[in-house]
């Protein structure tokens, strides 16, 4: 009767530690999971005029144990096809829950003029956990930027609020149709002067990003789109 007892303890202990361990490992990536994949966002001004392209491309991909470690090179070109700056992103899966890099929330132009100077970044970083339902709250996020070396030392923090998963459905761009994830948010600047925009993004997992909308007072200021993927042969 005791060893019938014990190995039921046993039994329930291994079924949770199974439990435990899947639950770990069950993380959406926003992004897709194949190094070499490629993929390419244009941005567009409020009329549909092209300002710019993103190219990125998955150049690393690192698990250790139930997380995993995202590594992409951006490249951002203006209109003109010449090339303005490029940059490393991280995004990361853990325990459960997809963590976005803060820093593609720095205009990449504006980034370009301080590119010689030393530049202490700090980051609070959002997510998007695996399991969610629509009217959700998200985990706010925020970026903040110090400036030295420069004539007149520089500050900027970019707080992202009230994110919000707004539905979950079907979006076409020139690189295909994905199934999305719509979230809302608010966008604070502080630098200068403080801006306060708002945004929609779409995003599709073993995608990523697939359509970005930015508004102020109600205004659409531009978009930016995924109109090219390609994932290794």
């Amino acid at each position: 009767m005791m060893n019938k007892k014990v190995n039921n303890m046993l039994t329930i202990v291994v079924l949770l530690l199974v439990s435990l361990t899947v639950k770990a490992q069950d993380c959406k990536a926003y992004m897709p999971i194949e190094a070499g994949t490629t993929m390419q966002l244009t941005h567009y001004d409020k009329k549909g005029k092209i300002t710019g392209v993103s190219s990125q491309e998955l150049v690393a991909v690192d698990k250790k144990g139930s997380n995993t470690t995202f590594v992409v090179n951006q490249k951002f070109e203006d209109a003109k096809e010449k090339q303005v700056v490029e940059t490393e992103l991280s995004y990361r899966c853990e325990d459960g829950v997809f963590y976005i890099d803060m820093d593609g929330y720095l205009d990449s132009e504006q980034m370009k003029a301080y590119q010689d100077m030393d530049i202490k970044v700090t980051v609070d970083e959002m997510d998007i956990p695996a399991s969610f339902k629509v009217g959700q709250q998200l985990k706010d996020g925020a970026i903040n930027m110090e400036v030295t070396g420069a004539p007149m030392p520089f500050k900027m923090t970019v707080n992202v609020v009230n994110r919000k998963v707004e539905a979950e459905e079907d979006l076409s761009t020139p690189a295909g149709t994905f199934s999305c994830i719509k979230i809302s948010q608010d966008i604070i600047t502080k630098s200068v002067v403080k801006v306060t925009v708002s945004s929609v993004e779409w995003y599709a997992e073993g995608v990523g990003l697939i359509r970005s909308e930015t508004f102020r007072k109600g205004k659409l200021m531009g978009y930016s789109e995924l109109t090219a993927l390609q994932k290794p042969e």
